[in-house]
């Protein structure tokens, strides 16, 4: 007795073990949820406890540190306590969470202030292989772009004291090392550069806008020789989703974000053929409606997407005309555009797809255009595919 009536002079700790044997009580009788809408990815499920598991060597195999895992990804209300941790970090002053930092007018960019290893054992053989390709292909037509990431454009967005990677020198550094004569580079900075107070990135993910890519359109039609279709033709195919949280925010988590607005046209098409599976639209529209929403552009990211519409304003009676696309994802809010003056526009993402020879033995193409974003260049591990 004279022991409950010591423990009873100190009423925090009661609170505190009724909180913790509350919330352990309620986490145990709560589901698992397999999916955070909030973080936009799948979350650690309870691990099986195994001799192999619990004997393991490696960190990411240890039964400890997957449990450890899995507590942290299913605690009791956590997109409530990620909200609040939010909250208190802005409250302190803090411009940056988890890599992505806060930029004016509710912009988020990523941190790149150097290259990782991979990056730096990565970037000088991505742009080996695309001078490969070329002078294995030298009849090949190529046309050839480095994309700059948002805080290469809006560097008037980006908070103070943030010193990230040149990617204006670093464009021109790949752009050196390319020399072949049967490739067209695209200089897509300057462009982007005189619309950047146009919603042409979005505030909460990595990738450009609708509007973004649609410059990135005008350089590369201009460069082969071609005029683009105006937006003003464009406006009455105009359709918009609302409320799209992107990656950036993904990772941030930041409690004031403001949502983002996708942009998409209602292009006509013939056919749109993904891998063996023919689609007949140009984007899905149920994807739209559900958490990732950019993964509704283009039917998200596929190893192989063929194209084919009566839009080409450049059409020869006779002939059908072809554009091989290699891409990433910036690519597919970019691709319908290419219907306007190619017959079918073949669009491959490598990471997808296993080599590019088999591709093409399938059909003869009048132009390859290859795009990527400057971060994916300087890591993508799968630009070897292009000339194995």
């Amino acid at each position: 007795m004279n022991k409950v009536k010591e423990i009873l002079h100190y009423p925090l700790l009661l609170i505190f073990a009724g909180l913790i044997l509350i919330t352990t009580v309620l986490d145990l009788a709560t589901p698992a949820k397999s999916f955070s809408e909030m973080e936009n990815r799948y979350l650690a499920q309870r691990p099986e406890m195994t001799i192999r598991s619990l004997m393991a060597q490696d960190e990411d195999q240890k039964y400890s540190i997957q449990y450890e895992e899995y507590t942290n990804d299913q605690f009791i209300g956590r997109d409530g306590w990620i909200t609040l941790k939010s909250i208190a970090e802005s409250a302190l002053g803090k411009i940056e969470n988890n890599g992505i930092a806060y930029g004016d007018d509710h912009y988020m960019f990523a941190k790149m202030q150097y290259f990782s290893d991979l990056q730096n054992r990565q970037y000088p053989r991505n742009i080996s292989f695309i001078q490969q390709m070329a002078e294995k292909y030298p009849q090949m037509k190529i046309a050839f772009g480095i994309i700059p990431n948002s805080y290469a454009v809006l560097w008037e967005k980006v908070p103070f004291g943030l010193e990230n990677i040149n990617q204006e020198a670093g464009i021109a550094e790949i752009y050196q090392g390319i020399t072949a004569p049967n490739v067209e580079k695209l200089y897509f900075l300057p462009l982007l550069q005189e619309h950047r107070d146009e919603y042409i990135y979005y505030r909460t993910d990595h990738h450009w806008t609708t509007l973004g890519a649609y410059y990135g359109y005008q350089e590369v039609v201009r460069s082969l020789g071609m005029e683009p279709v105006s937006l003003e033709e464009l406006a009455p195919l105009a359709h918009e989703v609302n409320d799209f949280y992107g990656t950036y925010y993904s990772r941030a988590k930041a409690y004031n974000a403001v949502p983002d607005t996708i942009t998409w046209y209602d292009i006509p098409v013939t056919s749109v053929k993904v891998g063996d599976e023919e689609k007949g639209a140009l984007n899905d529209l149920a994807q739209f409606e559900k958490r990732d929403k950019y993964a509704g552009l283009l039917w998200s990211n596929n190893g192989l997407t063929v194209i084919k519409s009566d839009n080409n304003r450049y059409h020869e009676d006779g002939k059908t005309s072809r554009i091989l696309y290699l891409k990433d994802s910036y690519g597919n809010s970019f691709a319908p555009y290419l219907t306007y003056h190619y017959d079918e526009v073949w669009v491959v993402d490598m990471r997808y797809n296993a080599m590019l020879s088999p591709i093409l033995e399938m059909a003869e193409f009048d132009q390859v255009l290859v795009m990527y974003n400057y971060t994916t260049f300087t890591e993508e591990s799968n630009i070897y595919k292009l000339v194995s």
